[in-house]
């Protein structure tokens, strides 16, 4: 009877470490946990993105060659100790970016780099960029292209960002780097040649014409004057990942490709705007400049709606149809908001590895007994 008793304990504990694992998977499911969160790179990436466009710059395209070369240095840092832009192999930024293959103008230095250390966050760094003389870096636009690198040393992070421009390199963003969008009505932020407006050879200078398409074959697309924001329609309305290809052309006529992807999903199911987002004031000491509003794509005027709830008035933008009559609505896309505060600080976030870890160790507690019980039974 004793045994039978014993039994049916192993059995009820069998259960409970049943729930348990339930538990924990169900945790690692929710958002917000660890394995749903963004990386740092990933972070800090958007971060200085969305500064940028709340200043009136384009975005920075990721280059997987300045990932490299910002990754090696960041790793290279935890052994170095310190915050230096020297290797502990004595090299420079502009070598190291050169060694990653990357071909950037005037002989490969028009590049630079950027570091910050310190036990806080992505929201940390960037907020420590934002008020030093590294957003005038951050913030130039000759660049176009970034990279982030990231090393946690017993809780101390360091974060690397390298910036370049190479020739022919001129990325394009459907809404603003957005990855879904629940509409094919989307708007094309275009950047340009600032770094080298003359070009160079064969090499594109300041473009002045542009073509779109959603195919990279351009045969029949007219051209039309560059402009800062366009409205597109993507190839299709069903669910899935869409292209679109913009072709650039100088004075000279010389030509550059570049594509954007965006997946098209359910309506309702793609965030209006990219997250997080990161409250810090616009003119603080080595931030640019002022607050610049983000303008609405060509022939598509700003129309003013009702005051939010901040008092602060909202603006969709129109795009009249063929004969100027009545405006069609393109409220797909809003630009990154310049007046909402909100907090990215991780104090808030749940510490998933260690929840993981209590569980688990609770877990292994419990098979022991149950063991026990068994060997007894």
């Amino acid at each position: 009877m004793s045994g039978d008793v014993q039994g049916q304990a192993g059995d009820r504990f069998g259960r409970w470490l049943a729930l348990l694992a339930g538990v924990v998977l169900l945790a690692l499911a929710l958002p917000g946990s660890t394995a749903a969160q963004v990386s740092p790179q990933g972070e800090l990436f958007a971060l200085i993105n969305q500064l940028r466009l709340r200043e009136g710059l384009a975005p920075l395209g990721s280059s997987t060659l300045l990932n490299t070369a910002a990754q090696r240095h960041a790793e290279d840092l935890v052994t170095i100790g310190q915050v230096t832009h020297t290797g502990s192999d004595g090299s420079s930024y502009q070598q190291r970016i050169r060694e990653a293959r990357y071909n950037a103008w005037d002989s490969g230095l028009m590049v630079d780099e950027v570091l910050w250390t310190g036990l806080g966050s992505a929201a940390d760094a960037v907020t420590w960029f934002y008020s030093n003389p590294e957003w005038a870096i951050l913030s130039d636009a000759r660049y176009r292209e970034v990279g982030v690198g990231y090393a946690d040393d017993s809780g101390v992070r360091y974060f690397v960002v390298t910036l370049g421009a190479r020739a022919g390199v001129l990325p394009i963003f459907i809404n603003d780097g957005a990855e879904t969008t629940d509409s094919p009505a989307v708007a094309l932020r275009l950047t340009n040649e600032d770094a080298a407006p003359l070009g160079d050879g064969v090499q594109i200078g300041r473009a002045i014409e542009v073509r779109v398409s959603n195919s990279p074959n351009f045969d029949g697309v007219a051209w039309q004057p560059w402009e800062e924001l366009l409205p597109w329609l993507l190839a299709g309305e069903e669910p899935g990942e869409y292209a679109v290809y913009v072709e650039f052309r100088d004075g000279a006529n010389r030509t550059a490709v570049a594509e954007d992807l965006i997946e098209l999903v359910n309506p309702g199911e793609s965030p209006p705007t990219p997250t997080p987002f990161i409250d810090l004031p616009l003119g603080t000491p080595g931030a640019a400049g002022g607050a610049v509003s983000t303008p609405a794509p060509s022939g598509m005027p700003e129309t003013p709606s009702a005051p939010g709830e901040d008092g602060v008035p909202t603006r969709t933008p129109v795009a009249l149809d063929a004969e100027g009559e009545e405006p069609i609505l393109y409220a797909t896309w809003t630009p990154l908001p310049t007046d909402i505060p909100v907090d990215v600080a991780e104090s808030g976030s749940r510490d998933w590895s260690l929840l993981l870890a209590f569980v688990l160790q609770g877990a292994a507690v419990l098979l022991g007994i149950a063991a026990f019980l068994r060997r007894r039974s």
